[in-house]
């Protein structure tokens, strides 16, 4: 009877203590589901969406998101805006449409905010412009008034924008000379240096472009069937290493590095006129450039051939594309210069189409800021 007692006394006791674990257990439970099912803000959906990389699944997922940021409430049109900064290429893609939506439905009452976004100049590109667009459309006194003193915008369309305005409204020709240094479209910078020249005022044109005219070259050496884009010569090795050779085994016979120049207004070297228009090869061009001062800037290539370029050694572009087109800043690529002389180094490649169309073979390179105004060598 005591056993028994005792028993029943510790099986009472035990019932509080299981009643709470009870409780623990399903408030875990809960909380877990809670935490599962909780709709995420309208900060963390602009953030998955500013981040999306493109695959198979992302424009999917990307479409779901920017339904949901649509339906928050309380999702500011700034946020969006702001949020294209740093963003993916699709990224921007995704919130540029959300922020068209947004701006649909409330965006004229936040004008002023608006305003000061576009002001911000460090904002994303696409975005201030987007806005200048919705600030400026229907009133063409203000979006006139806009541009006015958008000359020096670093977003290079409202710039293009700025310039155009005041070129239709027939500058003299000092005005000319000074939108010539705010211009940086190429067919907007060569259309002024035109109307200079008629106007009497003469502008050394590759020199304002920043052209390289200044070459050595040696070549060319064997690119049949396009085989050896990638294969390293010992020529490419020894250059980038800066302990070039007299001569080389090149593609029919010995080669050895020659100066070339040019004085063409656009900085193209003609690279079929040198080599005798040979096919299935692959030239080396080299240049020194002499930086004013340690400095970021940007390498701008133009080439309708396969291409590589190096700067101090390192590799900075690879296009393996042939006879599509050849323009001013094709390709451009961030470079650290240091000051002094930075080695530019080029691998050019020609394949062997037969076409009429298919014979150039030919570059040009500058060295600009990131607005694209030229940053001369010392001494030019």
């Amino acid at each position: 009877m005591i056993l028994r007692e005792e028993l029943r006394w510790k099986e009472l006791a035990a019932r509080p203590f299981r009643a709470c674990f009870a409780m623990l257990i399903t408030g875990m439970a809960t909380f877990a589901l809670a935490s599962q099912t909780r709709a995420e803000t309208g900060d963390e959906l602009i953030q998955k969406l500013r981040t999306v990389e493109a695959n198979d699944k992302s424009n999917q997922m990307s479409a779901k998101v920017a339904k949901q940021i649509r339906a928050q409430k309380d999702v500011k049109l700034l946020s969006v805006l702001k949020a294209m900064n740093g963003a993916t290429p699709l990224g921007r893609n995704w919130l540029l449409g959300v922020a068209n939506s947004i701006y649909q439905q409330s965006g004229a009452s936040q004008t002023a905010e608006l305003k000061a976004f576009l002001a911000d100049t460090t904002q994303n590109d696409e975005a201030r412009y987007t806005v200048f667009h919705w600030l400026s459309q229907n009133d063409e006194a203000i979006r006139k008034s806009m541009l006015a003193s958008m000359r020096e915008d670093p977003s290079q369309e409202l710039r293009y924008l700025a310039v155009k305005d005041a070129i239709d409204a027939k500058p003299s020709t000092p005005e000319l000379e000074s939108l010539l240094q705010a211009a940086r479209h190429p067919e907007q910078v060569t259309g002024i240096i035109e109307s200079l020249k008629e106007a009497g005022v003469a502008v050394d044109q590759a020199k304002h472009f920043g052209f390289l005219m200044d070459w050595k070259l040696i070549g060319p050496f064997d690119h049949v069937g396009t085989a050896n884009f990638d294969k390293v010569f010992p020529v490419e090795a020894d250059a980038i290493a800066q302990s070039e050779k007299a001569e080389y085994d090149g593609k029919n016979g010995k080669v050895s590095w020659i100066s070339k120049s040019t004085e063409n207004v656009q900085g193209e070297l003609d690279l079929a006129e040198v080599f005798s228009n040979e096919k299935g090869c692959i030239v080396y061009a080299l240049a020194e450039f002499d930086s004013p001062t340690e400095t970021e800037a940007e390498l701008r290539l133009g080439c309708i051939n396969g291409n590589k370029a190096w700067i101090n050694g390192k590799l900075i572009m690879s296009n393996e594309v042939y006879h599509t087109s050849m323009q001013i800043d094709q390709y451009v690529e961030r470079v650290a210069l240091k000051a002094g002389k930075n080695r530019i180094l080029l691998k050019l490649c020609q394949n062997e189409q037969k076409e009429q169309w298919a014979q150039r073979f030919a570059f040009q390179l500058r060295v600009s800021d990131f607005t694209g105004k030229a940053i001369l060598a010392k001494g030019r």
